[in-house]
């Protein structure tokens, strides 16, 4: 019976790496989700395309009432004007309730998804680990509360990563291409002398995600050995207060603090440099300012056209920028899947 178990734990240890292999993709994030978290996370695409696409709407409508605005004649009497004006008002209207929509279906479902998808991965979680061996918790289990805190962790860590910060990138990424879609059309010159611009737009915010995706894990184990040492004091605390040691073992825990600070500083300073350097947005304005004069000057550009297209690139860049800095957290989604 021994050897049968031992070679039934055997197996199932190699294939849960085979399944972890097999899982170790953007998909893993998901495998909990069954029909109807699939329909959940269809709309909530739909709302999230929605969200990002409003912005790119919201520059091309402005432009065309901007452009309505600097062509006012009293000629014609300012019927023209007033039909014009009144026509991209009702526009931005219906844009308006399209996005209240598109907003309400991204937050809603992917919120619900998220929620449903985290609490059967912490029933399968806990039947899986109730089905276990008592050897296993001898062996892999140092306390009870482990169990817990493991599955709390891994959950809230897959919730925020489905509810939050997937419809985020998915709402930046649009953003980004409705951008450019509305930038070409309108003003071709001024969005490929402003596309290489997207660089310096994209860097600040990888930088800033890739050091505090370092610094995080850092603080995540600077706090660990902190809780070793609480963990051990209070489970014996008769021994503690028998040998006088409260002092000590005060001065072990801030010790073991002190590392969290220092890194909450380096924290502190790579996020300011982070936001810091999206000043670099108002440099390329000044370039498109000017790049923009001489289209109106040489090539009849409008004034509101320059505008929304200069907008739109800045924009569309800081949203890519933003929208990458999530996928940090898809790795730690699948690492804790």
């Amino acid at each position: 019976m021994d050897v049968d178990n031992n070679h039934n734990s055997v197996g199932a240890m190699a294939s849960s790496r085979k399944k972890k292999k097999k899982n170790g993709s953007i998909s893993s994030i998901f495998m909990h989700a069954d029909t109807k978290d699939w329909f959940f996370m269809l709309f909530g695409l739909l709302g999230a395309i929605g969200d990002g696409l409003t912005t790119p709407l919201v520059l091309f409508i402005t432009s065309k009432m901007m452009n309505n605005l600097g062509s006012f004649s009293n000629l014609d009497g300012g019927g023209a004007f007033t039909q014009n004006i009144n026509k991209n008002a009702v526009a931005l209207l219906y844009l308006a309730c399209g996005s209240f929509v598109a907003c309400f279906l991204e937050g809603y479902c992917w919120t619900r998804t998220g929620e449903r998808q985290a609490t059967r991965m912490r029933g399968r979680y806990l039947k899986a680990v109730l089905r276990q061996e008592v050897a296993y918790f001898d062996l892999h289990v140092t306390s009870t509360s482990e169990v817990i805190t493991g599955v709390s962790n891994d959950s809230l860590v897959i919730q925020d990563c489905v509810s939050e910060k997937v419809p985020n990138f998915l709402m930046n990424a649009s953003m980004f291409i409705g951008s450019y879609i509305v930038a070409f059309p309108l003003l071709w010159r001024l969005a490929i002398v402003g596309f290489p611009f997207v660089v310096l737009l994209v860097i600040p915010g990888l930088m800033y995600g890739r050091t505090l995706m370092g610094l995080a894990r850092k603080i995540r184990e600077e706090y660990n050995q902190a809780g070793t040492v609480a963990e051990q004091a209070i489970s014996s605390i008769r021994t503690v207060y028998s040998f006088v040691g409260e002092n000590k073992t005060i001065g072990a825990f801030s010790d073991a603090l002190q590392g969290s600070v220092r890194l909450g500083l380096k924290q502190g300073l790579a996020k300011g440099l982070a936001i810091g350097s999206n000043g670099v947005v108002f440099a390329i304005w000044s370039f498109m300012s000017y790049y923009g004069s001489r289209l109106v000057m040489y090539h009849a550009a409008q004034g509101g056209t320059v505008f929304a297209v200069g907008a739109a690139i800045a924009l569309g860049g800081l949203a890519l920028g933003a929208g990458l800095s999530n996928v940090k957290y898809f790795s730690e989604a699948i690492k804790n899947e």
